[in-house]
């Protein structure tokens, strides 16, 4: 990954470019106004940028960009862009200078697809890594033509320090989807299939292996393109006791699971189906619809829960002094057994309807939805007891306990179905598989230590 020096060609752009002469500049612009035109015009050329970046000229650099943006992401015929000239030669002032005017160059993508964030990852400059997260978050998604993210490349040149930084960047921000973005990133494989634990075994990297096991977001038993796992890839015992302690097994103990193809041949589900429908559902939506059918939820549920408050006719009232028989009335609702059925069946629905709209399509998936599950539902639970309780019948019709059944089975089915198809559930069934794992393999070692004792 290192970086070719280009030829100087000194026309009269290039050596006031070289000298950072501005004055200069202008003087050849004054000559020829579309000087700067004709080199845009050519796919792959040392721009006076590429010159300026090369020789650390600040102040011209800021110029040539201010006058042509659109040479700041020009390659030059080495595959070099001037941001990466700059750090090339080390003028860390000028890239920082560069990434302020314009965040992303450090997504530019030079040579082999490398990006600045790659170059800082190799070297090891955490400072100017750090300023690059910092900057443009998203260029830690960015990888190689060997498909290898920043954290691949610092663990390939056993830069420790820069995959510090990496790590606990992802460790720490708290952008939508961050949690997702964390677990996408430590995870991903590079043309090879190794992830990142995978490296670390290969390079016999105890640091990163200790830092990626307490993240607790690694897939301890991904596969690469040799169907091995990082514990197969294990360099020494310590590491391979560390994996093990950890949950990790070896491939050969990995139950064959059925590819892509085999999954679309198969039969959909009726449960697929529905999930299918209220995703599809979900996607054709747009923000401002979904933000206005919310609304709409709102307001039907705040009318429905009103009703419990204030049904039709109002409520009896007790008295001081009163029978007994007009105190047990108190609280009842004032309408006929049979009205107070009907007005309560219409009620029941609309709210069971609404709160089944509004748990599958409107609120978000992810944990923000999930959080949102239990006080809607609680709202349907909370206006059927109070429903039962102004009810004017004695006991709980068969009606009523079929409804509040109905509720709490399909609120346990939303939960199940949200906490399956979010990042949780995955983290989960690693942990829960790591903890397995690792019971097993003590109750291993007992009865062998046991055979070894009593042979």
């Amino acid at each position: 990954m290192s970086f070719t020096k280009m030829e100087n060609v000194l026309s009269p752009l290039d050596e006031a470019a070289t000298l950072g002469d501005i004055n200069l500049l202008y003087a050849l612009i004054e000559v020829d106004p579309h000087i700067l035109d004709h080199i845009e015009a050519i796919p792959f050329v040392d721009t006076p940028l590429h010159v300026a970046a090369s020789a650390g000229h600040v102040h011209f650099a800021i110029e040539i960009m201010r006058l042509k943006p659109s040479f700041n992401f020009k390659l030059n015929p080495q595959g070099f862009s001037p941001i990466h000239l700059a750090l090339q030669e080390g003028h860390k002032t000028l890239v920082r200078r560069l990434v302020d005017i314009d965040k992303e160059l450090v997504r530019v993508k030079g040579r082999e697809g490398i990006t600045p964030l790659h170059f800082v990852s190799q070297t090891g400059d955490s400072d100017l890594l750090a300023t690059f997260l910092s900057a443009c978050p998203d260029s830690i998604e960015d990888v190689t033509v060997r498909r290898e993210t920043a954290l691949h490349v610092a663990l390939k040149y056993k830069r420790f320090e820069s995959f510090q930084v990496l790590v606990g960047w992802l460790s720490r921000n708290t952008r939508k989807g961050a949690a997702c973005l964390q677990y996408s990133i430590l995870n991903r494989k590079d043309e090879e299939g190794n992830t990142i634990l995978h490296l670390s075994a290969i390079h016999n990297d105890l640091q990163a292996l200790d830092l990626l096991i307490k993240t607790k977001m690694m897939e301890l038993n991904a596969q690469n393109l040799e169907k091995l796992t990082a514990l197969d890839k294990a360099a020494c015992k310590e590491m391979g006791k560390k994996l093990l302690k950890a949950g990790a097994i070896r491939s050969s103990s990995i139950e064959v699971r059925p590819t892509l193809a085999d999954e679309l041949r198969s039969n959909i589900t009726a449960r697929k189906k529905v999930i299918t429908g209220i995703k599809r559902i979900r996607e054709s939506m747009s923000d401002s619809h979904r933000e206005a059918y919310l609304v709409v939820a709102a307001l039907i549920l705040t009318a429905i829960y009103q009703s419990a408050l204030s049904p039709p006719g109002g409520l009896y009232q007790s008295e001081i002094g009163a029978k007994n028989s007009a105190s047990a009335e108190a609280g009842k609702s004032v309408l006929s057994s049979s009205d107070f059925f009907v007005f309560s069946l219409l009620n029941k629905t609309v709210l069971f309807l609404t709160i089944l709209l509004t748990s599958l399509v409107l609120i978000p998936t992810g944990w923000v939805g999930f959080q949102l599950i239990g006080p809607t539902f609680s709202i349907a639970f909370s206006y059927l007891f109070s429903m039962d309780l102004i009810s004017p019948n004695l006991g709980t019709q068969l009606v009523d306990q079929i409804i509040f059944y109905l509720f709490i089975l399909v609120f346990i089915w939303v939960v199940i179905e949200m906490v399956i198809n979010s990042l949780a559930w995955k983290l989960l069934k690693i942990q829960i598989c790591a903890a397995l794992r690792i019971n097993r393999l003590k109750l291993k070692f007992r009865v062998e230590d046991m055979h070894s004792a009593y042979p």
